[in-house]
């Protein structure tokens, strides 16, 4: 286990020499030099002394053996793909703890009934917002509503379910041709969102969904809210005219908004 004292250098070097060793172990196949880690790049881009000291303990813990890419980037978090000792494919989401847009995030946590105490600063803000999308992704599952399936939190990094094949995630909704049934299986989300988990999604689109061969999967769900959050049935209106103008612009015919809030909230 890595200590406390060592200076961010230090912390750096010790865990791309795990890396290293670990990659070097795997014997990988069918993987190009340009999707293996990038360890310089992580370490400039994303990861400070604490997260360099999340991840090393991550990888201690058995909870991760080693990380191949990038496969998704956003203004507030990278995504990885990554690995587990017995081989199997995992996502790690590592928040950035430099990205000023999560004081944007602070309406979403701060009326939200579970999360009372909120501290200062933009590292707490991060953690915190990690912990909310780790106990969001966990109703969805408990309440049997097809999501990405959380594996564990660890101050900024998410560590999920991999959802898609050979390092490559799934096609995204917009990514994919549509049809009338991903039209209603989209509002079914919302609405078992909404009745089985009390969650809204408040960030719910095209670009947060994922088309498989069983079906459509939620993912993404850090900025979902309580239903007893004072803004809960405008973020829920909001959600639903927003897929209902993505299936419109590809040509399906769909209901109301308004028929559909009315029916989700009666």
């Amino acid at each position: 286990m890595l200590e406390v004292a060592l200076s961010s250098d230090e912390l750096g070097k010790k865990l791309a020499r795990r890396i290293d060793n670990d990659l070097l172990t795997k014997q990988r196949r069918g993987v190009s030099a340009k999707e293996v880690f990038d360890k310089k790049k992580v370490m400039d881009d994303v990861l400070d002394k604490t997260s360099i000291m999340t991840l090393s303990k991550l990888i201690n813990s058995g909870t991760i053996s080693y990380v191949n890419g990038v496969v998704g980037s956003g203004k507030e978090s990278k995504m990885y793909w990554a690995v587990d000792p017995d081989g199997n494919n995992i996502a790690l989401k590592i928040y950035l703890v430099t990205a000023s847009n999560f004081k944007k995030r602070k309406p979403y946590l701060v009326d939200d009934p579970r999360f009372s105490r909120i501290k200062k600063g933009t590292r707490n803000m991060v953690e915190l917002w990690a912990q909310k999308e780790f106990r969001n992704l966990t109703q969805c599952v408990k309440s049997g509503i097809p999501s990405i399936k959380p594996i564990r939190v660890l101050k900024n990094v998410l560590v999920l379910e991999f959802v898609g094949k050979n390092g490559v995630p799934a096609k995204t909704l917009v990514e994919s041709e549509i049809d009338e049934n991903d039209y209603k299986d989209a509002i079914s989300l919302i609405s078992r969102l909404y009745k089985k988990a009390e969650l809204v999604h408040a960030d719910f689109s095209e670009y947060n969904i994922f088309k498989t061969e069983n079906g459509l999967i939620l993912f993404d769900l850090g900025s979902a809210v309580d239903i007893r959050h004072r803004n809960a049935k405008e973020f829920l209106q909001r959600d639903i005219k927003n897929i209902s103008r993505f299936f419109v612009k590809r040509g399906l015919t769909v209901e109301h908004p308004s028929d559909i809030m009315a029916r989700i909230t009666n």
